[in-house]
């Protein structure tokens, strides 16, 4: 009687074993939501709190970059920036010197 009681025990745990591995491995394999080539592709590259629930955000999405309006109930895309809305700034030199400012958004705002 002892001895179906340890097979039994033997038995269960190393098929428990056997699952906790094979989830595992499939986590680690199968289960990637992003990959790494594509961990850079969205971020934010500025953003103005405009209340304590309000928000504006310029985002970078690949090459292109929007502006997005968010407050606790919806988001909002306001815009699509293109290189004519990024300015310079003075302390920023080479390749990279366009950046965007809310400065800039401002000024298109009050015209």
């Amino acid at each position: 009687m002892n001895t179906y009681i340890i097979n039994f025990a033997v038995y269960t745990l190393a098929m428990i074993g056997f699952i906790v591995l094979a989830l595992y491995i499939y986590k680690k394999s199968v289960y990637t939501p992003f990959n790494n080539k594509n961990k850079d592709f969205l971020s934010i590259e500025n953003n103005l709190k405009l209340s304590p629930t309000k928000a504006i955000y310029v985002l970078k999405a690949g090459k292109e970059r929007f502006l997005v309006a968010a407050d606790a109930a919806n988001t909002t895309m306001l815009a699509k920036l293109d290189i004519d809305n990024v300015e310079a700034r003075p302390e920023e030199s080479g390749q990279n010197a366009k950046i965007m400012d809310f400065s800039v958004i401002q000024k298109l705002m009050k015209r």
